[in-house]
């Protein structure tokens, strides 16, 4: 069975692309124009030329062969190794607990921390606490809004007094918060004292606030 004449010049079309010596392109120039060579600068041009050139004329970073261009792009070795010097750079900037009691970065010396000094801090807080609780006169009966306010509010700056404690030697203290973690105030007093107070959970003493806070302002 014969095949079908579109498929037999497909077969020709695609041998004559692969065959370069049926490429016009390809083809040797006439002897007419090989005699007048020399008149017009012609010269013939060597097989390797075009790679000659680019790798006479291009930067060298670039003169690689494809294969190792795609091995640069495919391959995350590099980015693995800078991805890991940016995390110890990373880690190198943080210190960690034993690293902070070993240096001494929160420790407070009382010879040097004056109440005087932290007098600009506190109204730095008042201002702070103004915007932030916006509060009114008369205030409104619901005041759940403002305590969820306070619970998460900054404390550095504070003008606190203990007014009542389970530990009864706190109470009467009074001081500037300088210092405020999780689970301890530290006030510096109007005598230039160190005071360190270790309070309930927030949602514990913040209910003693409140108590206290309502009826002083109706």
């Amino acid at each position: 069975m014969s095949e079908p004449a579109a498929s037999i010049s497909a077969k020709k079309k695609e041998k004559k692309k692969k065959n370069p010596e049926n490429n016009p392109l390809f083809k040797s120039l006439p002897p007419s124009i090989e005699k007048l060579s020399e008149r017009i600068g012609l010269r013939k041009v060597p097989e390797n030329y075009i790679k000659q050139f680019l790798k006479e004329n291009l930067p060298q970073q670039v003169s690689y062969t494809l294969n190792e261009y795609k091995e640069y792009i495919f391959s995350n070795e590099k980015f693995k190794k800078r991805k890991k010097q940016l995390g110890d750079k990373k880690r190198k900037t943080l210190l960690n607990a034993s690293e902070q009691r070993r240096l001494a970065v929160f420790k407070l010396d009382p010879a040097t921390t004056k109440f005087k000094t932290f007098i600009p801090v506190h109204e730095l807080w008042k201002q702070y606490m103004q915007k932030m609780l916006q509060l009114r006169v008369p205030l409104p009966e619901d005041l759940s809004g403002i305590y969820q306010k306070l619970l998460k509010a900054d404390y550095h700056g504070c003008m606190l007094v203990v007014a009542s404690s389970v530990c009864h030697t706190y109470i009467g203290i009074r001081g500037i918060v300088v210092q405020e973690t999780k689970n301890v105030f530290r006030l510096i007093t109007e005598e230039d004292k160190l005071k360190k107070l270790c309070h309930f959970p927030s949602s514990a003493w913040i209910k003693k606030f409140e108590s206290a806070m309502h009826p002083r302002f109706h």
